[in-house]
């Protein structure tokens, strides 16, 4: 399973915006791979794109719109904000 953290989003020009997202590669509940990506835009259809791409199965975001969360669920992705990543001490470390 891949799972997305997007931690923040910087601005690079005047209109450019990029999101920072750490990848993690899980299986049978331990990180097996981590990554550090640049998503060149914060805009939802190249965010959902990416994810595509990625094999992301779910990404968290620092606020999950209820009104985007279905629009990345058809494309097989679920979205999450950080308030529903619990008590996952790995995710936690990176948004505190």
């Amino acid at each position: 399973m891949r799972i997305a953290l997007v931690l923040r989003q910087e601005k690079k020009e005047v209109e450019d915006r990029i999101s920072r997202v750490i990848v993690f590669d899980v299986e049978n509940d331990k990180v097996v791979g981590v990554e550090n990506v640049d998503v060149a835009s914060a805009d939802l259809n190249t965010l959902s794109n990416w994810a595509l791409t990625e094999q992301v199965e779910e990404i968290f975001v620092p606020e999950a719109n209820d009104r985007v969360k279905p629009y990345f669920n058809l494309k097989g992705i679920e979205m999450k904000g950080y308030d529903e990543l619990g008590d996952n001490k790995l995710f936690q470390t990176f948004i505190v």
